[in-house]
């Protein structure tokens, strides 16, 4: 695995006001895929129901998504959370550890900063795909680690997760095959925030070579080119197959 992608992960942007570096592609400094730790869009059904309640239209249907293999509900309903949302959490058993809904939770502020930073990028050109197929893609840390296997009891954010997060950053080298700089594992194991980003740009790393689960539907396509869509690394898929 490349070193440079360990500088890049803990490259963390500064607020909208504060941001004054290249406005285009090049604010990416060069890699060819990041994963950026954020929603890259809202529900289609939410956004209809913005519409309709803005225009004063009948309001669209809330309808939910399909029952786990279990034969337990979906997540949530459609105008709360994705497609990506409910595929991703059945996908990786989480259980109670649902995402976050951007469409009403504090998650959608997060969300504005990204459909910002995504037009920055795009430099005046064609929009930068939501799906992952361009050169950002949207990862979900806590999940990649639930599908890595590395995801320990309990939290690993906050002064209290410390601990864990030690455990992780182990984890995360023992996989790789090689160890952090000493700074670098600092940084993670101080903040969740510098793991996060760590974990982000290895599923970068992941989805560049193929190791990531894209959308394979027509529903799923179609939904991802809209909502955004959350790569999650393969199961089973060992971690020493990113090195490089």
């Amino acid at each position: 695995m490349p070193r440079d992608v360990v500088r890049r992960a803990l490259r963390r942007a500064p607020p909208r006001e504060e941001r004054r570096g290249p406005a285009g592609r090049d604010a990416l400094g060069g890699p060819d895929r990041t994963g950026l730790d954020s929603p890259l869009g809202w529900p289609v059904a939410f956004a209809a129901l913005l519409g309709a309640h803005q225009t004063g239209a009948a309001l669209p249907v809330r309808s939910g998504y399909g029952a786990r293999e279990d034969g337990r509900p979906g997540l949530g309903n459609r105008f709360t959370h994705r497609l990506t949302d409910d595929v991703a959490w059945k996908r990786t058993g989480a259980g109670t550890q649902r995402p976050l809904s951007v469409s009403a939770d504090k998650l959608g502020v997060v969300a504005m900063r990204a459909a910002d930073l995504m037009e920055r990028l795009a430099d005046g050109g064609p929009a930068l795909p939501r799906d992952g197929s361009g050169p950002v893609l949207e990862v979900y840390p806590a999940y990649a680690l639930l599908q890595w296997g590395l995801l320990p009891a309990g939290t690993y954010k906050g002064k209290d997760g410390a601990p864990a997060r030690a455990v992780i950053v182990k984890a995360l080298e023992d996989g790789l095959g090689f160890a952090l700089p000493e700074a670098v594992r600092g940084r993670c194991v101080r903040s969740d925030h510098d793991l996060d980003a760590f974990v982000a740009a290895v599923v970068a790393r992941a989805a560049a070579l193929g190791l990531t689960d894209p959308p394979e539907t027509d529903e799923e396509r179609a939904a991802a080119a809209v909502e955004g869509w959350m790569h999650l690394p393969r199961r089973g898929a060992p971690l020493a197959g990113l090195r490089g």
